[in-house]
């Protein structure tokens, strides 16, 4: 498995990293392990040429203790448990020094503001904060970082720290039909000719219980 340069282990029962499984493909680039029930993320630390990490729909918190992983640029936990900003920033700031994309959508840390076009003010907010601290952010969340973005972060960012929201304004994870679909990773950072999917990677491997094609995620499904 020395050539393969990806392994997507979504929808699994995952409740924890499976190290067992991954410990032989330490040289990997892209980990996805979307639509499991991890709640932290440990033991990668010896997944140094990381550049992409997918961690959608899990159960992972605001306080992880991340690996230092030098080459990540790609953190994607949408529609996880982090509600407290400041301290899910403080555990990954010093850890990503090349981290360029980031989405945080649906945690209750991030106000709703694509979901329901309230909270602009709340989320913009909350955008200058992050890009106080994650100087090298090029995209969060659906949009890219703006030069504009980043003078008022340097200018008010510290004290961005949107208010939390309140259990009436957190979406529930039942999908409503109207409901719009976002997509955590830009079409701008897939390699063209390689598909929406590919995160710009060249070799796909996937270990899963089923060999269904379904289990394969999508940018859509995110």
């Amino acid at each position: 498995m020395a050539n393969e340069d990806t392994i997507a282990l979504p929808g699994q029962d995952y409740d924890v990293v499976p190290i067992d499984v991954l410990s032989k493909n330490t040289s990997i680039k892209t980990l996805d392990l979307s639509y499991n029930n991890i709640k932290k993320v440990e033991s990668l630390e010896s997944f140094k040429q990381l550049t992409s990490l997918v961690l959608d729909n899990n159960r992972i918190g605001s306080n992880n203790t991340f690996p230092n992983l030098p080459n990540l640029k790609t953190l994607s936990l949408n529609n996880n448990d982090i509600s407290d900003l400041k301290e899910f920033i403080d555990s990954i700031k010093n850890k990503f020094p090349n981290l360029t994309f980031l989405s945080l959508l649906k945690n209750p840390a991030c106000p709703n503001y694509y979901f329901t076009g309230l909270d602009f003010n709340d989320y913009q907010k909350y955008r200058y904060y992050i890009l106080y601290h994650l100087k090298n952010l090029k995209f969060l969340d659906s949009t890219p970082v703006t030069l504009e973005e980043i003078k008022e972060a340097e200018r008010q960012g510290i004290y961005s720290i949107p208010a939390k929201p309140t259990q009436q304004d957190i979406i529930p994870d039942e999908a409503d039909e109207d409901e719009p679909v976002y997509k955590s990773l830009s079409s701008e950072l897939a390699q063209e000719g390689k598909g929406k999917a590919s995160f710009g990677v060249s070799t796909y491997v996937y270990y899963g219980r089923q060999s269904e094609g379904n289990r394969f995620i999508m940018n859509d499904d995110l």
